[in-house]
């Protein structure tokens, strides 16, 4: 079996031998007493990972690295150092190290750190090899907000490439992908891309109310129905000239998908209760996360509505397949927290061979926990999943339901009826779990966590009062 390529730069000779004496006979070893001559040779082979002391010689360590970055970002780098603090580590390797080592190296700590280099390589290297180009991350600018959807994988790469040109055209796209992938992104990024004047306009055909369903689709005139105490546009009427995005298309009744397909060909309805038709100009995104295929042939989709929707069919890759975007993904969400935060190599190798089920959100929220129990570390040592000691109780929270933060909405609106499906005694809970996931968001800033749920900070206040919530708990996380 071929030993992994390592390159060495020491410039103490003594310290050189040693390494070779100790490292030769477990790696293909390369020492160099300059960081010159190592670059130099990067023409004729390609290391797995670099380990460089800080002060050598002409270019020192660290701009080494960074130049060795600008051309080769998957290399990883180990630093040595005489110079041990925190914030040298967190300094160094927010540059870019891979670890950091303070000298004098013992030869074990190195062996420990050379490996674990070489296992995130071995999952980056999974994946065919990509240009620096497609390490950036795409920026898409939503109602004055940057967003992003963080990728180096060929296959998503080819995904947005797809959506891209799908914005151009009048026609139904259909979003696949599995929970927590990225689809309402994606269909944000191609309602931005098309240039259309109108609003992008969201409908999830599973949080709603199959009864209230259509009448949140139509909209309804005053009078028409029992609890129609006023008119109610309806998310078609939103979306004219703009853009509806249908989440969780699978999920609507067979009935409604009749009237969407009618939709589809003649681009007319009526409101429930209404004589006067309303014509619409607008784009149709659906998404689901299940089969639709299957779901036709089980007969609980309508094959006519499937071929309709699916003129422009876009799968978004779960983050099981394109483990090359998690750490990225993950430094992005944690910069969002603290900018001065940074992921150990323990950390980064945990988070590289979990399977994410629950995908980007999961990851979003596993980042969000591993910070709020990290002891307000600036080096975020381990992560904490769902299943290993994230105890609610722990950290005060209280709820004796098997529920996650990642199945809650965003908005109060939309957790009201969320919540309106559950039975009575849950629902105290329920909303105690919403308000803590908010403040865990907001590291326990009211105003903050009202403006993101869409709600007076008062009320907020006083939902927090009647739950017996102790911010403080939430404060500094």
């Amino acid at each position: 079996m071929k030993k992994p390529l390592i390159y060495i730069i020491e410039d103490e000779r003594k310290m050189r031998d040693i390494l070779r004496i100790n490292l030769e006979s477990l790696y293909d070893l390369k020492l160099f007493c300059e960081a010159e001559s190592a670059y130099g040779n990067l023409e004729n082979d390609r290391p797995s990972v670099i380990a460089t002391d800080v002060r050598l010689p002409g270019m020192n360590g660290i701009d080494f690295m960074q130049k060795v970055h600008s051309k080769y970002p998957e290399i990883p780098f180990i630093i040595f150092t005489g110079y041990g603090s925190i914030d040298n580590a967190v300094e160094t390797m927010k540059k870019g190290a891979f670890d950091y080592l303070v000298k004098p190296i013992k030869i074990q700590n190195l062996i420990q750190s050379i490996n674990r280099a070489l296992s995130y390589v071995d999952v980056l290297h999974s994946k065919p090899e990509i240009s620096k180009e497609e390490l950036l991350p795409l920026k898409i600018e939503i109602d004055g907000s940057e967003m992003r959807f963080i990728t180096r994988d060929a296959a998503t790469l080819q995904t947005l490439n797809v959506a891209r040109k799908a914005a151009g055209f009048k026609t139904p796209i259909l979003i696949v992908g599995e929970t927590g992938t990225g689809k309402e992104l994606i269909s944000r990024f191609i309602h931005a891309q098309s240039g259309r004047k109108g609003q992008f306009v969201k409908m999830n055909c599973a949080s709603i109310p199959k009864d209230i369903l259509e009448a949140e689709l139509f909209g309804f005139k005053k009078g028409s129905f029992t609890s129609a105490n006023r008119d109610y546009e309806g998310k078609l009427a939103l979306s004219d000239r703009g853009t509806l995005f249908l989440d969780e298309i699978g999920e609507m009744p067979p009935d409604l998908q009749a009237k969407l397909l009618h939709i589809l060909e003649i681009p007319e309805y009526y409101p429930i209760g209404s004589n006067a038709k309303k014509r619409i100009d607008l784009n149709i995104i659906a998404a689901t996360n299940r089969n639709l295929r299957t779901m036709v042939d089980e007969g609980l989709f309508r094959r006519d509505l499937y071929y309709r929707i699916a003129v422009i069919p876009i799968r978004i890759p779960p983050l099981r397949e394109r483990k090359c975007d998690i750490i990225p993904i993950a430094e992005y969400f944690l910069k969002e927290i603290d900018p001065s935060l940074i992921l150990s190599p323990k950390a980064k190798l945990k988070l590289m061979e979990y399977n994410w089920p629950g995908n980007v959100r999961e990851l979003k929220n596993v980042i969000e926990r591993s910070v709020l129990l990290s002891d307000k570390n600036k080096i975020i040592e381990d992560i904490i999943f769902d299943d290993e000691g994230y105890n609610l109780e722990t950290v005060g929270f209280s709820s004796t339901l098997d529920i996650s933060y990642e199945e809650l909405p965003e908005t109060w609106v939309e957790f009201k009826t969320y919540k309106s499906k559950k039975v009575k005694e849950e629902k105290q809970s329920l909303e105690k779990i919403f308000v803590e996931k908010l403040l865990i968001k907001t590291g326990g800033n009211i105003s903050a966590a009202a403006k993101e749920a869409g709600i007076d900070r008062r009320q907020l206040q006083d939902m927090i009062k009647e739950l017996g919530i102790d911010v403080s708990i939430f404060k500094g996380k």
